[in-house]
């Protein structure tokens, strides 16, 4: 009986700890979430720590400036810090909601932090809502959370017209187009300005009658006025001008001779009152139907948080995809719903563009943040379709080349990066990834074409013969850094200003490095060597090729070896790969599990760069201490893939923490604090 009742104790328990996190507020359409755990980031470091952390103390200090209030911890703003915080968009063709869902633990704390301000809000039952000042957002809160949105109207839903008319809303524009004033053959060319709406049957603004034609005067006429000018012609007649039907233009000076008996209007003065009054009416225009979208905006957004308060509907709990990315673990987790969706929402603004497909196929994304006594670590996955997780297995079957590892110095490398794929299983299902991202591109009318297009090169491609010279596996090492003193070509001027051509030198810092690649088949670089022997681009030492180009800082040496292709810049090591004198160095075994393990492997290996760096390169001996501090205190960073499980595909990138300090946030606030001095 006594176990019966602890187990119903921490079932109630389990589900009220659930039934208090904020997440089954947020909606099954929800198109993105941001959760960070309160809970899991304060087992890595307490309140009363954070407190007193540099970020701590500027974020303390700043608010009691700007509140005018003495805040000496962050439970002081009435949030429990402790719980999930959330982030959530939803998206629709008419208006975005951003908003966020935070815990309160006290009310009265938070309330202390608006009325400060002067902000006034209203209360019904125990929920109490605030409009801020420009009524694009809305806080709305209770005993238990904090719901803040703020809404941005669409402006392309406003485009149809029929919507728009349905809200009353219509949309304005205003043209005002200049052309120059060409004075050709005596006359004056001139342009017209169109004030529009479009909700609407388009109106159009008459411009106000001016003169079409005038009679250009070199020299003003003596005597005349500004409203009553005369022309000469070069006879030195008069003659008089009829008014006739006109268009009108701005900034042109012209003088006429009228008939005394009518008085002619300046053109320049009547142009800029109308388009000063129609750009007045424009503005005036435009205002009021932002003022409709805004208070669109607010009713869509009350209704929304009153629905978020006290309505009645499935959570994103319910979604498959996203509980499937959670981890306890995280301290921060974000998933978005699809690439694809995505993608589908800003491609209207690509025009054509967007009309493609690019992202098909690929489904969810979500990245997690983990912290412990030992790393950081980034965790990323993306859904794909079942035909694209089926192609990327087949392509990613393949493990790098293990005679690559006696190659690698861990005591030694600043870095590296490998990958390994299986080329002939990419050649076979390049032509189907390729229909599949481009073809809606190309649009359904071309479907025939695409065919033809991935057949045509699956007809070119010998992918069997393809990958026994490239089998898809690759490794690049940076062994160290050299400086080397170079040439290079600069011009001068004499006192002539005539341009020569002068030879300098100078020293650069340039990388050590070693580039491997597999290959069952090397006839076709044996006859690419021969062929640059030939015609002077490659000089021969034994087995050992140097690639001749002159304006390369680096010797780049080439050699075949137990089927590897080898690049490099050092002589000295392809001249032990080539005597079997290079290899002897131990590989340390988080290296071996990175390389031999993952089809993408990157590391950098940041304590072997201290001190590698010429001062000189880096502004001075102060910044590179500094720099070199840095390094120092580092460990290793980096990123490697995941196999394939189901239909996700993933990657993590890491950051090690050096010895002396006790987690990952911990030695973050201290990197933090230490960069701000």
């Amino acid at each position: 009986m006594k176990k019966i009742l602890i187990a119903i104790f921490l079932f109630l328990s389990f589900n009220v700890t659930r039934a208090q996190d904020l997440v089954k507020k947020i909606p099954l359409n929800a198109f993105t979430v941001a959760t960070i755990k309160g809970d899991n980031v304060f087992k890595l470091m307490f309140v009363k720590d954070f407190n007193e952390s540099f970020l701590g103390r500027k974020l303390l200090t700043e608010t009691s400036k700007s509140l005018d209030q003495n805040f000496t911890s962050i439970e002081d703003f009435g949030i429990n810090v402790e719980k999930n915080m959330y982030y959530f968009n939803q998206l629709s063709d008419s208006i975005t909601y951003n908003c966020f869902l935070i815990p309160i633990k006290d009310a009265r704390k938070f309330e202390s932090l608006i009325q400060n301000k002067e902000k006034k809000f209203t209360q019904q039952g125990d929920i109490r809502t605030m409009v801020l000042p420009d009524s694009t957002s809305i806080i709305k809160w209770n005993n238990d959370m904090l719901y803040f949105v703020a809404g941005s109207i669409n402006s392309s839903f406003f485009s149809d017209s029929t919507k728009s008319a349905r809200y009353g809303i219509k949309e304005i524009r205003f043209q005002n187009n200049y052309d120059d004033v060409a004075i050709a053959d005596s006359s004056v060319v001139v342009s017209d300005t169109v004030y529009t709406t479009t909700a609407e049957p388009m109106v159009e603004v008459a411009a106000p009658p001016i003169i079409e034609k005038a009679r250009v005067q070199k020299k003003a006429s003596p005597g005349k006025t500004s409203k009553k000018r005369s022309i000469k012609k070069k006879t030195g007649k008069k003659k008089a001008v009829k008014p006739k039907k006109v268009t009108w233009t701005q900034n042109v000076e012209f003088e006429m001779e009228a008939d005394p008996s009518e008085e002619v209007v300046d053109s320049t003065a009547t142009a800029k009152v109308n388009i000063d009054a129609q750009y007045d009416t424009y503005q005036q225009e435009r205002a009021e139907q932002d003022a409709k979208k805004k208070r669109l905006a607010l009713v869509w957004m009350t209704a929304q948080a009153d629905q978020i308060f006290n309505g009645n509907y499935q959570s994103i709990e319910n979604n498959k995809s996203y509980a499937a990315s959670l981890d306890d673990k995280a301290i921060a987790e974000l998933w978005i719903s699809s690439l694809q969706d995505a993608y589908n929402i800003i491609a209207p603004g690509f025009g054509t563009y967007g009309k493609a497909g690019l992202m098909k196929g690929y489904g969810s994304l979500n990245a997690k943040l983990f912290m412990d006594n030992k790393s950081f670590r980034i965790s990323t996955g993306l859904e794909l379709s079942q035909e694209q997780a089926d192609s990327y297995k087949k392509i990613l079957n393949r493990k790098l080349n293990k005679k690559f590892l006696k190659y690698v110095n861990s005591e030694k490398a600043l870095g590296f990066m490998s990958y390994s794929i299986d080329t002939k299983a990419y050649l076979e299902e390049f032509p189907k990834l390729l229909k599949q991202t481009y073809g809606s591109f190309m649009g359904a009318k071309m479907d025939e074409e695409m065919d033809l297009g991935a057949d045509l090169i699956s007809l070119l491609l010998d992918e069997e013969a393809v990958s026994k010279v490239i089998k898809g596996d690759a490794l690049f090492v940076i062994n160290g850094l050299n400086t080397k003193e170079v040439t290079y070509t600069a011009y001068e001027y004499d006192d002539d200003y005539k341009q020569k051509e002068v030879t300098k030198t100078k020293n650069e810092v340039l990388p050590d490095f070693l580039f491997m690649f597999s290959s069952d088949d090397t006839r076709l670089i044996n006859k690419l060597i021969k062929y640059g022997i030939n015609k002077n681009f490659v000089t021969a030492e034994g087995n050992i090729y140097k690639l001749m180009e002159k304006k390369s800082p680096i010797d780049v040496y080439l050699q075949i070896k137990d089927g590897i292709v080898f690049f490099g810049n050092s002589l000295t090591e392809m001249q032990g790969i080539q005597n079997n004198q290079y290899g002897s160095y131990k590989l340390n075994k988080m290296h071996k599990q990175l390389l031999s393990k993952n089809n993408f492997s990157f590391l950098f290996n940041a304590k072997n760069l201290v001190g590698k760096v010429p001062a000189s390169e880096m502004g001075g001996d102060e910044t590179a201490k500094k720099f070199n501090s840095t390094l120092e205190k580092m460990g290793n960073v980096y990123m490697k893939s995941n196999p394939i499980k189901g239909k996700l595909v993933s990657a993590d990138i890491s950051a090690e923490i050096p010895n002396g300090h006790e987690n990952a946030l911990k030695y973050l606030f201290s990197l933090i604090e230490n960069a701000a001095k």
